[in-house]
């Protein structure tokens, strides 16, 4: 029975032979049929197995290329091996801004920083970093705030010192409406006294403040305590001062003054304030005062420079020079204002004696020669600045070059005061065709023109001033005042309708613009009629101008 048995399983025996490392098996028949057969659970694992192994040598090799040939620190296994792309780019995008800080190359480090923040939306350093660049390097503003501002959605609404940063970049631009349009957006119904809630808050009311919506600024101020700082109750005070309420605001500064008693700004307030009202004493008083709790600080013994140079109280002026010398005399940026402070009182022996002293401490004496000049030109010295400077020319002294336009401008001065105008036109255009002036360069020489009256020379520094940047207030405004003055009515409509979007204009200038356009001299400009609207409603808003206005009806 078993031999039968034995014959039927060989009958019945298939034969097989692997193929393809085993993934196959060719299979013969008993009745000679041969076919090949797939082993498709060998081939899927093998195929796993295979896939597992090139992901791990495809991740691993990009983890150590990253991690260790790019040296970017922060990349994990973790991020190669699950290939967690958005979370490798943030942190190459935080080396390239890490990196930035290494490199002497400007050009190269702006480079990282963009390339940092296209990867890296969150890092906040990197779009502190680029708006710092477009508004102080490329002086463009708008983009400097479009960067901080898209930075609020990537975190930097939690950090308060970005929130203030955003803020002081979008008020120092003028740039109110943004800042209103962010606490709209960001700020709650109802008010939350979180920190950077209130630096929200604290930016609205200035914002508001600065364009005349003092409501809307105080309600800011109430609603988020914010009189208990004292950028607020600077605010809270200037709001009261610019009303016509000149004692409420000096009250509200000093009954907080046993909170602050160290407060630069609260006490360089209140010195200003006695100073326009003519308390003299009160003014000194806060001055020194000033003084004694800011010791390391140079701009307050500054101030009380002017202060006593105001009062003419020549015997503590001496001493205080002395003292700035003795404190200051090798600190570069204070020498340069106490130099500014000689040149703009016309004291050309202590301009003198602060330029030697610059080259003793091997400063850029350039600066210092030029604020030199500038004293004999505010003396009234003009035929000894003129020889002063051509003495530099034929010398071909080496900081001449770099300051060649400014140098012009003092040139130019001295030469029309000299009754040289031909000379005094050169110079001028040789400082008009620079077009890398600083507004405060435009506005120093506009002003040193309308000191010696000279309005139409004035009115031509400032008119290429506004060309070159048409959003400084400042210079809009000097240009008007020149305007009004020379009588010229071709575009003084343009110009009065962009300071009126502007924050709010000198109210002596809006009521001189006023007294001005209502005279028959102005009957031919456009618009004239809406102007003088728009001007008396905001005369009318301002207690200071009401009496001015009302005798010039």
């Amino acid at each position: 029975m078993s031999e039968k048995i034995q014959e039927i399983k060989a009958a019945t025996h298939l034969r097989e032979k692997p193929l393809f490392f085993s993934f196959a098996v060719q299979r013969e028949y008993p009745n000679k049929e041969i076919r090949i057969l797939i082993r498709w659970k060998r081939c899927f694992l093998a195929l796993l197995l295979l896939s597992i192994i090139g992901w791990t040598a495809l991740t691993s090799t990009l983890y150590f290329i990253l991690k260790y040939k790019q040296n970017i620190e922060t990349v994990t296994l973790t991020n190669a091996l699950l290939l967690q792309r958005s979370e490798i780019r943030r942190k190459i995008g935080d080396y390239n801004i890490q990196e930035s800080t290494k490199t002497s190359n400007y050009r190269d480090a702006t480079r990282l920083w963009h390339f940092g923040v296209a990867r890296s939306p969150g890092n906040l350093k990197g779009r502190r970093l680029i708006a710092e660049d477009y508004e102080l390097i490329r002086k463009r503003p708008a983009i400097a705030a479009d960067y901080l501002i898209e930075g609020l959605k990537h975190g930097g609404l939690e950090d308060a010192e970005y929130v203030k940063r955003l803020i002081q970049v979008l008020l120092r631009n003028q740039m109110d409406e943004k800042i209103q349009e962010i606490a709209d957006t960001y700020l709650p119904k109802e008010p939350q006294l979180t920190e950077i809630n209130r630096l929200l808050a604290l930016g609205a009311a200035s914002a508001y403040y600065h364009r005349g919506g003092f409501d809307l600024a105080e309600d800011y101020l109430i609603n988020y305590n914010l009189m208990e700082l004292v950028d607020g109750l600077l605010i809270s005070s200037r709001i009261s001062w610019d009303r016509g309420n000149r004692t409420a605001a000096i009250v509200k500064l000093e009954q907080t003054l046993n909170r602050f008693p160290k407060s630069d700004l609260l006490l360089a307030q209140l010195s200003t304030y006695y100073r326009e009202t003519g308390d003299m004493d009160k003014a000194r008083r806060f001055a020194l005062l000033r003084n004694i709790e800011n010791s390391s600080s140079h701009r307050p013994k500054l101030a009380l420079l002017y202060l006593y140079e105001q009062t003419a109280d020549n015997e503590r002026l001496e001493t205080e020079i002395e003292r700035m010398f003795e404190q200051f005399g090798t600190d570069k940026d204070a020498l340069t204002e106490f130099s500014n402070f000689a040149a703009k009182t016309g004291n050309v022996s202590l301009a003198k004696r602060i330029q030697q002293h610059a080259l003793e401490n091997e400063f850029d004496v350039g600066v210092f020669a030029l604020l030199f000049l500038e004293a004999h030109i505010f003396n009234r010295d003009y035929v000894q600045a003129l020889n002063l400077m051509e003495g530099l020319v034929e010398e071909k002294a080496e900081w001449l070059t770099k300051y060649w336009s400014v140098f012009n401008g003092l040139r130019s001065i001295a030469a029309f005061e000299t009754k040289r105008p031909d000379l005094g036109e050169v110079y001028l255009q040789n400082f008009l065709k620079e077009t890398r002036q600083t507004p405060y360069n435009y506005l120093n020489l506009a002003n040193q023109f309308f000191t010696t009256e000279r309005l139409s020379q004035a009115r031509e520094v400032l008119t290429v001033a506004y060309r070159q940047f048409p959003k400084n207030q400042k210079i809009l405004a000097e240009l008007i005042k020149v305007e009004l003055d020379l009588g010229n009515t071709e575009k003084l409509s343009e110009l009065l309708n962009r300071l009126l979007k502007m924050r709010r204009p000198s109210v002596d200038l809006l009521t001189k613009a006023y007294q001005k356009l209502s005279s028959d001299r102005f009957i031919f400009t456009q618009n004239r009629s809406t102007l003088l609207l728009q001007i008396r409603a905001i005369l009318r808003e301002n207690d200071k101008s009401q009496s001015l206005l009302e005798t010039s009806l």
